[in-house]
């Protein structure tokens, strides 16, 4: 279970979770755990606007499915996904799918965007711009996503990769996170 603690503009986001490989290859899923958190951390332990966010992370490492938990966010290892995509979350679930295929990338560091955008689905984020609409605005996210200027879709850790590649944003810069965002993590939380 993710919770979500507000101190005034102070956010701190508490993760319990468990990684699993249910894939046909053999990973250092110890080495995947450092790589989730040093990235997790690298975004989710800043100040964006007038919120001060932190996260706190707990991750274990698990050998059978039998001890998956219905209450833990899941990082779970499998043979593919759909489109060949490097990962895919259950949108505001607890499930992130990571494609064997990646999870070099994500130990090397080499792919550092994908588990932070994620887990923004986890928290109930969408994509701020519509499906493969370069300058959109998408028609199904919230309120709140919509008022999202063009820049700030351009260099958000939501946008897609092509999105911030087709804007000419370096992927290193294309990983913030808005005031509104912070405020419908606040509000799917209560809900």
């Amino acid at each position: 279970m993710n919770i979500i603690k507000r101190n005034n503009d102070s956010i701190t986001i508490f993760v319990d979770a468990d990684i699993i490989n249910t894939s046909s290859q053999f990973f250092d899923l110890q080495s995947l755990k450092h790589s989730l958190v040093s990235q997790l951390k690298s975004i989710y332990q800043n100040q964006y606007g007038k919120y001060k966010l932190s996260i706190s992370i707990k991750i274990d490492v698990l050998t059978k499915v039998s001890q998956c938990s219905r209450t833990k966010t899941l990082f779970q290892i499998v043979d593919s996904i759909a489109g060949n995509n490097p990962a895919e979350a259950d949108f505001k679930g607890l499930r992130v799918k990571l494609n064997k295929n990646n999870i070099q990338d994500f130990i090397a560091n080499t792919n550092f965007r994908t588990l932070p955008h994620e887990l923004g689905h986890l928290f109930g984020w969408d994509h701020p711009h519509a499906k493969a609409l370069f300058e959109s605005v998408n028609p199904d996210a919230s309120s709140l996503e919509k008022t999202l200027t063009e820049e700030q879709r351009q260099c958000n850790l939501m946008s897609q990769t092509w999105y911030a590649q087709k804007a000419g944003m370096p992927i290193d810069k294309a990983m913030q996170i808005t005031e509104p965002q912070i405020d419908l993590l606040i509000i799917n939380y209560k809900a």
